[in-house]
């Protein structure tokens, strides 16, 4: 059997990531290559170095701290990021730009798009970047260029080894003509975008798959940013894979009362739309599995997949997308260990 595994990052969820990846060293299960975006690239690389994925990530023994999220919020993450203080502070000693507006002006200095500033070190991205290139399970991340509208994707030779090279991707982009004073002719102009390859893994991409918008959209490194952005789940490239194993970061659904506070509804559409995200990365993997029970698909290039999803409790809880909490590491561990055992338990 061939194996793979999907890991999603959301902050506050990564625990979530780390419990499943637990859980596969207690089973026993070692997959061919494993994809992982955001947050879940440090997990990841943490499981491959060995390292104590509970005590990494949830501080205190593992203890629940009623105040540890209000403290994230103002004080930061020490090692990972601070609050930008400093950097609110210094625009409104700045030169006012009246370019884009008063409004603009306003809001750009009262409610600015860099909440946070990385801290993280230099020999900490390339200890990750050291650790992901030597490994010989296959690693593959994404990062997302804002500005084009394009991913990419960043892997280890192992990873190469095991994925197609070249994922070619039709764009359609609209185009307004001008023809006659007055009057537009709106024209939709096909683009071949190719996301070529699986590139090598380097510092500077890590960096870039790290980058949060809360850190802004200035400085970016290389221009590109966290790709759970563009795609919060790298799925549709494991078709190769019999089993694939997906700890995704939130439920298919709202199971909770409906919301009733400006909270909860943020809580609810961050949820909604991680889900929508991964709907559509899993739709082509599932539909070509209906299509082969139905008898419609009989070319042997292609096979069912199984896909097995072991996904957290909903509602998440607006606050909690802060700290990682260590009931989601237990219930993460707890269903991945049913799942392997469910699914890859041998004759007898």
């Amino acid at each position: 059997m061939r194996i793979a595994f999907a890991l999603a990052g959301l902050g506050g969820f990564n625990a979530h990531g780390a419990g499943f990846l637990a859980a596969a060293t207690k089973c026993g299960v070692v997959p061919e290559l494993v994809t992982a975006t955001s947050g879940q690239i440090v997990v990841l690389a943490n499981w491959l170095a060995g390292k104590d994925l509970e005590a990494g990530l949830i501080t205190d023994g593992g203890k629940t701290d009623p105040l540890a999220q209000l403290r994230a919020l103002i004080f930061g993450d020490p090692g990972v990021f601070r609050p930008a203080y400093v950097e609110a502070l210094a625009r409104f000693t700045a030169v006012p730009d009246f370019s884009g507006g008063l409004l603009n002006l306003v809001a750009d200095r009262l409610l600015p798009a860099q909440q946070y500033v990385p801290e993280r070190r230099d020999a900490d991205f390339e200890q990750i970047t050291t650790t992901l290139n030597g490994s010989p399970i296959g690693v593959v991340f994404n990062t997302y260029d804002p500005r084009t509208g394009q991913g990419f994707l960043f892997g280890n030779d192992a990873a190469r080894g095991l994925l197609p090279t070249e994922k070619a991707i039709t764009n359609t982009r609209a185009e307004t003509v001008r023809q006659e004073p007055g009057q537009h002719d709106l024209r939709y102009v096909s683009q071949a975008v190719v996301e070529r390859d699986i590139h090598p893994i380097t510092v500077d991409a890590v960096k870039s798959a790290l980058w949060l918008s809360l850190y802004g959209f200035q400085n970016r490194p290389g221009g590109q940013m966290d790709g759970a952005y563009h795609r919060s789940c790298i799925v549709s490239e494991l078709h190769v894979f019999d089993h694939v194993f997906v700890a995704r970061p939130l439920a298919q659904g709202w199971r909770g009362k409906e919301p009733g506070n400006w909270f909860e509804v943020q809580d609810w559409q961050t949820e909604m739309w991680f889900s929508v995200a991964y709907k559509a990365e899993v739709d082509a993997l599932k539909r070509i599995n209906d299509l082969i029970e139905a008898g419609k698909i009989t070319d042997a290039n292609f096979k069912k997949v199984e896909l097995v999803e072991i996904e957290p409790e909903t509602p998440a809880g607006y606050f909690h997308y802060f700290v990682e909490r260590p009931e989601v590491y237990d219930a993460a561990f707890k269903a991945a260990v049913e799942a392997f055992e469910t699914h890859l338990a041998k004759p007898g």
